[in-house]
Parts: structure tokens; sequence; C-alpha cells
């Protein structure tokens, strides 16, 4: 399998190189970022251009990987390394995945409430307009945790997906910017000190639904003792 993650400036860099470095002696594994001289030279290094950082431009080189090798590869935080479905994926303990469905490790169930209930949230409401902007009738669809996001190549789905996506960049950066002051509590105060462009999994989430792509977790495989 195919891994990719991001680590952008000197702080992300230096706290998760080791263990990134480790995992590119017998993994492949492209690492995103604007500080290239933490990381060894079995690691694939993408060197990250802009001056802004942008939560989006996870999807962007996951995107590009699945388009250049035409096969599944898999996404994760840097901070995400010892989760268990990273894990099982390093290990190659997770059960075996469909070859047409996006896993994650958690799956935000949207569909089984109402618009009343999710415009609770003032993202969620951002999306769901951002949703009619963009000509869908259906503005409610499950949303994957972008924590870990590991997408097939489908190949007659995929060019659609990628292009859908990456033209609804822009819209996602103006409308979950950085500096953007959330409600009290709202996890979106988090990420807004950062940069832009969070809340991409709401992107994936309503393109995905569109060409029939399901979602599913990540799971290890269960050792009978």
């Amino acid at each position: 399998m195919i891994f990719c993650t991001l680590c952008y400036g000197d702080y992300w860099s230096k706290k998760h190189s080791d263990d990134i470095n480790k995992i590119s002696e017998n993994n492949t594994i492209y690492v995103y970022t604007n500080k290239p001289e933490y990381f060894k030279s079995s690691c694939n290094i993408v060197q990250y251009k802009r001056k802004d950082f942008s939560y989006f431009e996870k999807l962007v080189l996951l995107l590009n990987l699945i388009d250049t090798h035409k096969e599944r590869v898999t996404y994760f935080d840097s901070d995400s390394i010892y989760m268990e479905q990273v894990q099982s994926m390093l290990n190659n303990t997770h059960t075996k995945f469909n070859d047409e469905t996006i896993y994650t490790h958690k799956i935000f169930q949207n569909e089984e409430y109402s618009i009343s209930d999710l415009s609770k949230d003032a993202s969620l409401v951002i999306l769901m307009n951002v949703y009619k902007q963009l000509g869908f009738d259906n503005v409610i669809c499950n949303y994957p945790h972008e924590r870990i996001l590991s997408i097939p190549h489908i190949p007659n789905k995929f060019k659609t997906l990628k292009e859908n996506i990456l033209n609804v960049q822009s819209i996602w950066e103006e409308n979950w910017y950085m500096g953007k002051e959330w409600p009290i509590n709202h996890q979106c105060n988090k990420w807004s000190q950062y940069g832009c462009g969070y809340g991409e999994g709401g992107a994936l989430s309503i393109y995905a639904k569109e060409l029939n792509i399901k979602f599913s977790t990540i799971s290890s495989v269960k050792k009978l003792i």
C-alpha cells in the first residue's frame, strides 16, 4: 500500500520525522512538506510551496498520487501514526479493503439526522449552503473524518471525482478561512488558528456520494485465541 502524510513547518516536521522516517524503511510513503531537511532519502518528498497552510491540500496530495500510481493511496495525519487503524495498515493486519470503497477511521452519520438537527452546527450550515450553491438538491451526506483517508483508484469514476473536488478548493478556502471566528467551543476554532480549507471532508463526501462511492471504517483482523 502507498501512504502519504503532510508535515508543515518546523514544529510538525521535527516532532514526527523520526516516526515517518522509520515507516519509510519498510513502506512507500510520500511526505508533503516545506521542511524536507527533516526527512530521510527513503521518504518521497513532495514540496509544499504555498506560503499559507491549507487543510484542503491533503486532498490535493492524495488525489494527485492516486492519479499518478493508478492505485489506492492512504493518507494519515502525521500525529495519527500510532492510531490502531494506521498501525493495522502499516502492519497489514487490517481487514481486506473493497476495491471501490473509501476507508476512514470514523464516519459521521449525518444522513440519520434532519436538516433542522444538523443546522445546530455552524459549520454544517455553511456546508449545506455550499452544497446548494453547487447545485445539489440533497444537501445531507455522511462525512468521513479526514484524519485518515484511504481512497481507491476506480477507473470509471476517479477522474470525475478528482476534477470535482479540486474544482471546489477555492470555495472551501473562502468559506473555511484562517482566522474565522466560530461559536464558542466549536471545534473549527482550533483549525482556523492554523490555516484555511478545513472541513475538506465535505468536498469528498458529496462528490463520492454523487458517484455512488461508499465509505467504510478501517478495522483490524480479529485473532482467535
